[in-house]
């Protein structure tokens, strides 16, 4: 499985043809960024004065060897390795990473937050039982952290213990595990995104709707149906007018997998006069794909 999901900050490397899930769901780690956003205020000149320090520097210092708090070498690493390739799957240094996060278990949760993330900007499926395991953390910031870690690295091995955490107590949790899902395809958790369809909070419920549809489970097709209707997502309550594109992208993009049928008319309707080009695209895509495949009718 090669999908990513975004970056948790700053920018994400070019491709030449981004993920359609990376492009559709980015509004759904607002969780995350809030985190990231906040230490790298704190930190800022920290970081401009660390910008050539080579990450393996840092594990001493994570290890509590150093001149700087451990959480604070743990933040560094996590942004060096945002911009430093050849670190990406690097299995030995991946290795190393993971041993500083088994010592982290008692220490302060903000060097696991950062750790979870360096292991996924590194990339390598070594980490993904260290990474399982975390959540089970009693900090809900690095549970959020260790899924989209194990969304990036993509490893479906998880998806189990990935679909557990849609009945967690935290709707972060819940939003981040429905979202890495969707990464992951594994039809063998319909049943708990299904279950999700019905969560309280609209982001779980989207993301589910949205990783059914990945998977060409028609399940969450209304609800899909629903998040292409600019009206519905005014009326939506904690839904602020910047996330309704991305949003609708995001259930395009299902769309366009599922092909359901009874949604020509908005389609059109989209493809024709929806002030974003965007959604005027995913519109037309998805038009198309209803009308070429054996459409799955839209339940009530």
């Amino acid at each position: 499985m090669t999908t990513t999901t975004p970056e948790p900050e700053a920018t994400e490397s070019e491709e030449a043809e981004p993920s359609p899930f990376k492009i559709a769901l980015g509004f759904f780690i607002l969780p995350l960024l809030l985190v990231i956003g906040g230490i790298s205020v704190f930190l800022m000149f920290g970081v401009l004065a660390h910008e050539n320090v080579d990450p393996a520097e840092y594990l001493p210092e994570i290890n509590g060897r150093g001149i700087n708090e451990p959480w604070q070498a743990a933040f560094h690493l996590s942004q060096q390795l945002q911009f430093n390739d050849e670190l990406h799957g690097d299995q030995d240094f991946a290795e190393q990473v993971v041993d500083s996060m088994e010592k982290a278990e008692e220490a302060d949760p903000r060097i696991r937050r950062f750790l979870a993330i360096a292991l996924g900007r590194i990339g390598h499926t070594v980490a993904v039982p260290t990474l399982v395991g975390r959540l089970a953390d009693n900090d809900t910031e690095v549970r959020v952290n260790a899924l989209w870690a194990l969304g990036i690295i993509g490893d479906a091995s998880a998806a189990g213990p990935v679909a557990e955490q849609l009945a967690a107590d935290s709707a972060d949790v819940r939003t981040m595990a429905a979202y890495v899902l969707g990464v992951f395809r594994e039809p063998a958790t319909s049943p708990q995104l299904q279950v999700a369809l019905g969560d309280p909070i609209p982001a779980v419920r989207w993301n589910s709707a949205v990783a059914l549809g990945l998977m060409q489970d028609a399940s969450g097709a209304a609800l899909l149906g629903q998040m292409i209707d600019r009206s519905y997502l005014e009326g939506t309550p904690g839904v602020v007018a910047s996330d309704h594109a991305t949003t609708m992208l995001a259930a395009l993009v299902a769309l366009e997998q599922l092909g359901p049928a009874g949604l020509d008319e908005r389609l059109t309707a989209l493809q024709e006069s929806d002030p974003d080009p965007r959604i005027r695209d995913a519109a037309r895509k998805a038009l198309i794909a209803a009308q070429s495949t054996e459409p799955t009718e839209l339940a009530n």
